[in-house]
């Protein structure tokens, strides 16, 4: 199964680690942001159900759907940038943490911590953020073909207050490391010397 490992390599941003706390990492913008904003607007829908489209699910997914479409080649071409650009810095450690990851060394025969240079850094960043907003895609297309209520029968309930939750979760998730992306390239890309 080597092949589903190298075709989601680039969730391997997601274990990146560095020196820095939880609160001061990368975490806060995949989990904790996210989570919180995911949470807040699941309770407010289940208090204020009325306030909601009738549709709320599948118009939002319908939205996020037309969004990622223009969004996923953003990223694709900023990951195609980083990857192929010459520039000074690009190659050396990523200034102001010691982001590593963990990888396989043959050599070895066992598992070590790499140091990422920051074009190492910023290649799995978009490359994740390419990845999520394809597979979204995908899994879109897919899911809007399909009959929930007569697949789901008397679980329809449970299924949709779970998919809602899940797609909230995506578009924060995705928001915020989009946010992150650009914050990202203003802070450490305009700091390297010309």
């Amino acid at each position: 199964m080597w092949w589903i490992k190298e075709l989601f390599s680039s969730a391997r941003f997601l274990i990146i680690q560095g020196d820095n706390t939880f609160w001061e990492s990368k975490r806060i913008y995949e989990v904790f942001l996210p989570l919180v904003f995911t949470s807040a607007i699941f309770v407010l829908y289940l208090i204020f159900p009325m306030a909601f489209s009738g549709k709320f699910l599948s118009k939002l997914s319908g939205s996020i759907f037309q969004f990622m479409v223009f969004v996923v080649p953003f990223h694709l071409a900023a990951l195609g940038a980083f990857a192929t650009f010459e520039r000074a810095g690009l190659d050396s450690s990523l200034e102001g943490a010691n982001a590593v990851v963990r990888v396989w060394s043959n050599k070895d025969n066992n598992y070590f911590l790499k140091t990422l240079t920051l074009r190492q850094y910023a290649s799995l960043l978009f490359g994740y953020l390419c990845t999520i907003g394809v597979l979204f895609i995908v899994f879109y297309i897919i899911a809007d073909n399909v009959n929930f209520v007569y697949v789901a029968g008397t679980c329809y309930e449970y299924l949709y207050k779970t998919a809602l939750c899940g797609v909230l979760f995506f578009i924060t998730h995705y928001a915020f490391l989009s946010v992150y992306s650009i914050t990202f390239l203003f802070d450490k890309i305009n700091k390297i010397s010309s």
